[in-house]
């Protein structure tokens, strides 16, 4: 019978190679913490984005409709609503407008523009411009 001898064990003492299982738990924990902080970074920085697109998409479309009522010259007194299909078919369904005529009060012959633009979740976001315009006609002079 032949007998073979088994090596002797390793000790293990401070000197050993190698991590505890404690050590690679907390290790996957602050790893686990840090990927949560960058994917939370991560998010908010396509939320800003997302919302800097819309802000100046907004301003676009809303110096859209103000450059209509420049065109009108001197526009009709009252409110008026719609959406860009009309000016831009196909795009932005998610953007509606709304234009306010008002007089100025003190002149006559100027009007306030109101211009706003609605968008977001349930059109609750607004963005809008407001503009004074003269009548390029002259009044009548009164004798």
């Amino acid at each position: 019978m032949i007998c073979r001898r088994r090596p002797a064990p390793v000790a293990r003492g401070p000197e050993a190679a190698g991590f505890t299982l404690l050590e690679v738990m907390v290790a996957m924990a602050v790893l686990g913490i840090a990927l949560l902080a960058l994917l939370t970074l991560h998010h908010q920085s396509l939320e800003s984005v997302i919302h800097s697109r819309d802000i100046s998409r907004a301003g676009m479309l809303c110096q859209t409709i103000m450059t209509q009522a420049e065109l009108e010259q001197f526009p009709q007194l009252g409110v008026t609503k719609g959406n860009f299909e009309r000016y831009f078919p196909g795009q932005y369904q998610k953007f509606r407008w709304e234009r306010d005529v008002l007089e100025s009060g003190i002149f006559p012959d100027v009007r306030k523009v109101r211009v706003m633009v609605f968008y977001g979740p349930k059109f609750s976001r607004i963005f809008s411009i407001t503009e004074y315009l003269h009548n390029p006609v002259p009044a009548p002079l009164e004798e």
